[in-house]
């Protein structure tokens, strides 16, 4: 588990520096909005797919992933490593499952802000979160409850069936 929250923080940084490198380039600008989207596909490493296409050998053992969701079309879309993304660095469930991610989506990049991540089951859309039963407590990253720290059970329910109140 460590070593996910390691991996996580890592690919932080380097989407960061990735940003803020973007953003010292053309500093004169016009400010644009970023927009909501809603995508759906697979969570792939961008540096191991480029390596199928591109030869790039990936070193994500030593420079750790850099998570992407790739669409049926194959379009690729990095995950900025925020809060509600670290489920997918930390969990690789959520690496095995078609999803439909609520997203923001930036001017100039292609990196978006995770808001919401649901899985397609039998044709189905499901809501994915971990779950305290005994503080009634709703988490979107895997580790102990941030209340009575004791293990939270990871939950894939019918969107809509439950009623999801995050606590972080």
């Amino acid at each position: 588990m460590k070593s996910r929250r390691r991996e996580f923080l890592a690919a932080g940084l380097l989407s960061v520096g990735s940003l803020s490198v973007q953003a010292q380039d053309k500093p004169s600008q016009k400010k644009e909005d970023a927009s909501e989207v809603s995508l759906r596909g697979k969570i792939v490493c961008l540096t191991e797919e480029l390596d199928k296409q591109f030869n790039v050998l990936p070193d994500c053992d030593e420079q750790h992933h850099v998570y992407s969701l790739k669409t049926a079309d194959g379009k690729m879309y990095p995950l900025l490593p925020t809060e509600s993304a670290a489920a997918v660095w930390m969990d690789e469930r959520f690496r095995q499952r078609e999803l439909q991610i609520s997203a923001r989506s930036f001017p100039n990049t292609n990196h978006i802000e995770i808001i919401k991540i649901q899985s397609w089951l039998n044709a189905k859309l499901h809501d994915l979160y971990y779950y305290c039963d005994i503080c009634a407590i709703t988490a979107f990253k895997p580790g102990p409850c941030e209340c009575c720290q004791e293990p939270i059970e990871f939950r894939e329910t019918p969107a809509g069936a439950s009623k999801i109140i995050p606590q972080n």
